[in-house]
């Protein structure tokens, strides 16, 4: 079983709502892109053709076909196309785009590489799925900042151990990063320390230039060289681990609830799935929003807030420990509520064919619209359980 063989095999196209209008100082484009990850894409746009306030909705990670919208203020009334990406121009607008333009993401997804039994196991489990839902966990690719083994670069933030957090973000090579990204950051780690050294290769830093510029003029203050990321990167190292404690507060509620679960490994642990759950219990999630972990965060559920603690706990840290001392504005852990169930729309099978990859094999492709910020590798995980 293999999803992701080519990146036609995944196909994700956002649902924005967004309006033209015949004057307005943004531009509004259409982008279609493979192989491309959105923040390494909207920084070469930037440097290449000088663009700047591009505004996006979603996240899409490289190993798809994406489609995605963007906003730019003052942008040029034309296409761009190169290699892996088309930036399509629709029109003007009067607001940018931004994550609240977004209403969902569309999918269209192959699983290919499958014998005629796991064929019937996918049936059995979307049918499930379809009756019972799925928790709506956070999937890997939300925590791509962090280091699987190695820790959460806001962890280290909240405890100012900034030169930590440095070298998970410079330093230490993800599951996510290309073969130059990861010899990029394997010569910056061999050079930590020597900033002038670090800088002196012929690769892209990307992002990553400007803290080590920083770096090179103020060697020892790694707290000033933080502060030069991308305020938007900042949040994400913060998503990453709110995610990460989100799953795992989740997880102790389904063991305290007494639901028969299975596990399901990833990358930062384990999946709690049910094949199926009784009916008070499918009233009491279905119903159920649980904020990100925050010192703001409030709870009606009182036992949820002891879960979440204890969980922290693991870290040595509690609810109103998730403190910055960085002083840029709007940075902290916002306590954003998220559904426990995952909401699912027009779930479908649309065909079974013989695979044209893996002989004497077949491949199941399947559609179906999710709310934005969920995952449909969470909904992969789930059905692909045999």
């Amino acid at each position: 079983m293999k999803i992701k063989v080519k990146p036609q095999d995944f196909i994700v196209e956002e649902i924005c709502d967004y309006q033209l209008t015949n004057r307005g100082e943004y531009a509004i484009y259409q982008l279609n892109k493979e192989s491309w990850d959105t923040f390494d894409l909207l920084d070469y746009l930037s440097r290449k053709y000088h663009l700047k306030n591009i505004g996006r909705a979603g996240i899409k990670d490289r190993y798809s076909h994406s489609i995605q919208y963007l906003s730019i203020k003052h942008g040029p009334k034309r296409d761009i196309q190169e290699k892996n990406f088309t930036l399509s121009y629709l029109g003007q607008s009067q607001a940018p785009i931004t994550l609240n333009n977004l209403l969902g993401n569309k999918f269209t997804i192959t699983i290919r590489d499958l014998a005629k039994p796991e064929i019937e196991y996918l049936k059995v489990n979307l049918e499930q799925v379809k009756k019972y839902g799925i928790i709506n966990y956070y999937d890997e690719q939300r925590m791509g900042s962090a280091r699987a083994h190695k820790g959460f670069i806001a962890e280290k933030l909240v405890k100012k151990h900034y030169n930590g957090a440095l070298k998970l973000y410079l330093a230490t090579p993800s599951k996510y990063d290309d073969s130059k990204m990861r010899k990029l950051k394997k010569h910056i780690l061999n050079n930590w320390g020597n900033w002038q050294k670090c800088l002196l290769t012929d690769f892209d830093y990307s992002q990553l230039r400007y803290p080590l510029l920083y770096l090179n003029n103020h060697p020892k203050n790694f707290k000033g060289a933080i502060k030069t990321i991308r305020k938007d990167l900042l949040e994400m190292f913060i998503n990453a681990y709110q995610a990460y404690l989100w799953n795992e507060t989740v997880k102790e509620l389904v063991k305290s609830r007494k639901i028969d679960y299975f596990k399901v490994n990833y990358g930062f642990g384990e999946l709690y799935f049910y094949e199926e759950i009784d009916q008070t219990d499918y009233d009491y999630l279905s119903s159920l929003d649980i904020q990100a972990p925050s010192y703001k965060a409030k709870f009606t559920d009182h036992k949820i807030k002891e879960l979440m603690d204890a969980v922290l706990q693991r870290d040595n840290l509690s609810l109103s420990k998730l403190k910055l001392d960085l002083r840029i504005k709007g940075l902290f852990f916002k306590p954003y509520a998220r559904k426990v169930l995952m909401h699912i729309q027009d779930l479908k099978l649309l065909t079974i064919d013989q695979d044209d990859l893996y002989p004497n094999q077949y491949k199941f492709t399947l559609s179906f619209i999710l709310d934005k910020g969920s995952y449909a590798t969470i909904l992969l995980k789930r059905i692909s359980h045999l």
